[in-house]
């Protein structure tokens, strides 16, 4: 079958999971905290459920206990992350196989590119690192982080913001990404929305929002833009 092909002027890409090969590092983030506060780890269907809205609810995956004990788990579960998550970032993430070929690629059509993250401006250094070594950073027009805008995905701020940078309308814009709440903020914005089946969430899970296309990793982008 020929894929469907779609027209834009800009594609914005999410960070984690669609360029960044980097959700099995949340999963090992969540396993340690989980073993370190001695509590019986959920199911998968559960994690993904609890990050459904865009931001981890740790309250939704802790056993049910006080609103103070719930805190001052969620208070250690901070202190963990805070001393885990950098060394797991600088050792382990890794660009999405074929990601820096696909934006040479796309910019040699004339079409703008740029990333929209959730990750907040002071955690983007470790992130940015396999970019800025492969040199995918500085092909990227514009990098929206969390404190770009006033609310985060999947409200339309962010990506409303990156339109705004770029100077291309929103109707003539592509979002992709690797979660629900991509595709949601892509078609709250007005944007030509495109699900990849390399970070967290299923074919399932990202046809049900109804993106344009749902493609196995950002390398196959090529076969759907014009």
């Amino acid at each position: 079958m020929t894929p469907m092909k779609i027209k834009v002027d800009a594609v914005m890409f999410d960070l984690d999971g669609t360029i960044l090969d980097s959700i099995h590092i949340y999963y090992q983030i969540i396993e340690t905290v989980f073993k370190r506060l001695d509590l019986t780890l959920p199911s998968r269907d559960k994690l993904r459920d609890a990050a459904k809205n865009g931001d981890f609810e740790w309250g939704q995956v802790f056993p049910k206990k006080t609103p103070e004990e719930r805190d001052r788990l969620i208070e250690k579960t901070r202190e963990i992350i805070a001393e885990i998550y950098p060394n797991l970032f600088k050792t382990q993430a890794k660009l999405i196989p074929g990601a820096k070929k696909i934006v040479e690629i796309i910019l040699q059509t004339g079409i703008k590119v740029g990333i929209v993250t959730s990750t907040p401006r002071q955690n983007m250094a470790v992130k940015l690192h396999p970019l800025v070594e492969s040199g995918i950073n500085d092909l990227m027009e514009i990098i929206i982080t969390a404190d770009d805008a006033p609310r985060k995905k999947p409200a339309a701020d962010p990506l409303l913001e990156g339109s705004k940078r770029l100077g291309i309308p929103p109707q003539y814009c592509m979002y992709v990404g690797d979660a629900r709440t991509d595709i949601q903020a892509g078609k709250t914005a007005g944007m030509k929305t495109v699900g990849v089946l390399t970070g967290f969430d299923d074919r399932q899970t990202l046809s049900r929002e109804t993106p344009d296309a749902v493609i196995n990793s950002i390398a196959d982008l090529e076969d759907i833009l014009v």
